[in-house]
């Protein structure tokens, strides 16, 4: 029997990595702009630029995507 639990709880890791990766893909594949989402149509290239490099949007994809999963695991 703990076998059983043991072979079901290491299968269920590459599932759950996969489900977190096929979210982040189609959260970043979602069209529109996420500064202009959260701060309105009148935000300024400028706050733009602002929001990106706070909450690293303006850092490659896999960086992005370790962040995600950071925040995962920390909630």
């Amino acid at each position: 029997m703990t076998q059983y639990i043991v072979r079901r709880l290491l299968v269920s890791i590459p599932i759950l990595l996969t489900v977190v990766l096929v979210v982040f893909v189609l959260a970043r594949v979602i069209p529109g702009d996420p500064c202009l989402a959260t701060l309105g149509e009148r935000a300024t290239p400028q706050q733009c630029a602002e929001f990106a490099a706070r909450y690293q949007l303006d850092q490659p994809l896999p960086v992005q995507f370790v962040r995600y999963l950071e925040g995962i695991i920390t909630g």
